[in-house]
């Protein structure tokens, strides 16, 4: 058994910088998460794919879907049909302990991409 048969998130693309600092492929594919807090647990989260640089949108190149985490928690997934929608999806979800937001964003030619934890 490997360490990534052990880890849900092992062999995941992350650009550990500033937007700034980051290349073409990683402002395309990294997933940004904007949280706002509705109501007591309540909060609405909207994750964007392309917010840096937009992501090609074709049939042979598209973002597959977005997951959404607390923590390792699993929250919800939007998929998405190539050229045919954007790859923007809002979660309304309960939250009941501080745990950070993380968003993976799946590509169908270059993998899966998670962004920034945002705290709650």
């Amino acid at each position: 058994m490997t360490e990534c048969d052990k880890d849900l998130f092992c062999d995941v693309n992350y650009a550990d910088k500033k937007p700034e600092d980051m290349d073409v492929l990683e402002k395309k594919h990294t997933p940004v998460v904007e949280v706002e807090q509705l109501d007591g647990n309540t909060y609405e989260v909207t994750v964007k794919v392309g917010e840096y640089t937009d992501h090609p949108n074709e049939n042979g190149h598209f973002i597959e879907s977005i997951e959404l985490y607390s923590g390792k928690t699993f929250l919800g997934r939007a998929t998405f049909a190539s050229a045919r929608s954007e790859p923007i999806a809002t979660f309304r979800v309960n939250l009941c302990c501080e745990h950070p937001l993380v968003a993976f964003t799946r590509c169908n030619l270059h993998g899966t991409w998670r962004s920034d934890e945002a705290e709650v």
